[in-house]
């Protein structure tokens, strides 16, 4: 069976496992049951731990003999005591003496260590340090090879610590038939090509949309910052109806042109803390709120959370609103039938009216 065959359950409190045909495994007896890794289930109760395999055997019995047990990858186990990361095999011997500051679990035959600097590296099953601290950071190995970089950018080592890979490339992928998916920024382009390792990179136009998404971004940027300053040589936007009523959103959909009008806007007004702004004009006052939907979804809602003083000019609120750049998340549809896609211009010049 795979991983996802198995199925955690809670009675009182109290975690198992089951098959997806309710078979259980391990009765929920246990304060957690790990999926299985290697074919073994972690199992916990309290401060002991213990190894039962896929017929729901004990296979190594519940021990505290460390601080910390990990979940079995390649026969062996990382544990922690005093601080100090080691591993141990399948008979619970400790094969690799805790001395590591942290260690991940193996993979290909090496686990990534860190030291104290923050700075990684790698060790073989022996516990010998192969690839020596250098990395601030470095991925688990996968088909003889490892991400390295810092965070920015990105390149490849193999098992020996080899550089296969320039560290050049804002995003690096997984090693597919000795090639690899990379992404670099130039300028403010951004181009993906697919790299044979020790060869040359084959460019696609894959990020063409979102470059061109980035220049209309700047574009549309450029376009507020003008109408704001136009809007408050004659008095302020707060008293034009059409911004008021654009500017303030609260629904769990981000509205691109809304966040980056307000990006521009925001620069302009009276920071009061707690994320209130007002106009130094009138004394509008804007409560801003980022909002998290779910684990990739946040989105800006702004309020007015003080009307100003000011006599409302220019014209109404009309019943569909144009936008340049639309909507993300979920259910974005319902958005189709008040606001209509139309160029940078013609919603600044709504937005004027």
């Amino acid at each position: 069976m795979q991983q996802t065959d198995y199925i955690q359950f809670y009675e009182h409190n109290k975690m198992g496992i089951k098959t997806v045909d309710g078979e259980i495994i391990i009765p929920a007896i246990y304060d957690f049951v790990a999926h299985p890794s290697d074919g073994l289930f972690t199992v916990t109760e309290g401060n002991y731990t213990a190894y039962f395999d896929t017929t729901g055997n004990q296979v190594l019995p519940f021990s505290n003999k460390y601080e910390s047990y990990g979940n079995f990858t390649e026969g062996l186990a990382r544990v922690m005591t005093n601080d100090k990361w080691g591993f141990i095999n399948l008979f619970g011997e400790e094969v690799i003496v805790p001395k590591f500051h942290y260690t991940d679990e193996f993979s290909n035959g090496r686990a990534i260590v860190r030291n104290e600097k923050d700075l990684h590296g790698a060790i073989d099953e022996q516990g010998k340090l192969v690839i020596d601290y250098q990395f601030p950071a470095l991925t688990n190995f996968e088909k003889g090879y490892a991400a390295f970089g810092d965070l920015s950018t990105w390149g490849l080592i193999d098992k020996a610590g080899n550089i296969v890979v320039p560290q050049i490339y804002i995003s690096i992928g997984r090693v597919y038939r000795n090639a690899v998916t990379v992404q670099v920024l130039e300028g403010e382009e951004y181009r993906e090509g697919e790299l044979t390792i020790g060869g040359a990179v084959k460019w696609n136009n894959n990020l063409d949309h979102l470059n061109e998404t980035n220049r209309q971004k700047k574009k549309f940027v450029a376009a507020c910052e003008q109408l704001i300053a136009d809007l408050y040589a004659t008095g302020c936007p707060c008293e034009h109806e059409r911004f008021r009523n654009f500017i303030q959103w609260n629904n769990p959909v981000g509205f691109v042109d809304q966040e980056l009008l307000f990006s521009v806007f925001i620069k302009q007004l009276h920071d009061q803390g707690n994320d209130l702004y007002q106009c130094a004009h009138c004394d509008t006052g804007y409560q801003q709120k980022w909002e998290q939907y779910s684990a990739f979804l946040w989105v800006l809602n702004v309020t007015i959370a003080k009307a100003g003083n000011f006599i409302s000019k220019g014209a109404p609120v009309t019943p569909t609103i144009p936008i340049a750049l639309g909507f993300y998340g979920y259910g974005i549809e319902k958005y189709n039938d008040k606001y209509v896609q139309n160029d940078i211009q013609t919603v600044i010049d709504y937005l004027k009216g």
